[in-house]
C-alpha cells in the first residue's frame, strides 16, 4: 500500500494487457482494492485503443500477445501517445535477448510468470514513486 507521502493519494491508472483472462482479472482484484483504477486489454491493439482513450500511468504488459507483441505494443503507445510512460513486462519465458530488447526499449522491469503478486505489487509501487512523486 502506498505511504502517506503519495501526492496523488494512490489515484493511479494501470493498463493490464494479457491474453489470459484469468490473469487480467486476478491482477485487477489485487490492484483495485488498493485504490488503483485498472483497464484490461486482451491484446496489443486493444491496449493501444484504451491508451488513446484514457490517461494511463503505468502499463503492465505480457510479452506474448496474439497480435502485436508486448514490446511492439509498448513502442506504439510510446510513439503515438506518451513517450515517458513506464512499463512492467510479464513473461513465462525470459531469455537474454528479450531482456536486452526490453532494456533497449526503456522498460522498467520484467517479471516472470507465474506472477508472484508481492513482486509485482512492489514493482508497481516503485514505478509510481519513481515516475510520479516529484
Amino acid at each position: 500500500m502506498m505511504t502517506l507521502l503519495d501526492p496523488r493519494g494512490g489515484q493511479y491508472t494501470l493498463l493490464i494487457t494479457d491474453d489470459d483472462e484469468a490473469c487480467r482479472d486476478s491482477l485487477k482484484r489485487v490492484f483495485e482494492p488498493e485504490g488503483y483504477t485498472t483497464y484490461l486489454a486482451s491484446c496489443g491493439k486493444e491496449a493501444v485503443r484504451i491508451a488513446r482513450m484514457v490517461e494511463v500511468d503505468l502499463l503492465i504488459l505480457d510479452v506474448h500477445l496474439p497480435d502485436y507483441s508486448g514490446l511492439e505494443t509498448f513502442q506504439i503507445i510510446k510513439q503515438e501517445i506518451r513517450i515517458g510512460l513506464p512499463c512492467i513486462f510479464m513473461s513465462g519465458e525470459i531469455t537474454r535477448g528479450l531482456q536486452i530488447d526490453l532494456i533497449s526499449a526503456n522498460a522498467y522491469t520484467i517479471i516472470p510468470k507465474p506472477i508472484n503478486i508481492n513482486v509485482l505489487r512492489d514493482s508497481v509501487e516503485r514505478v509510481i514513486e519513481k515516475y510520479y512523486w516529484k
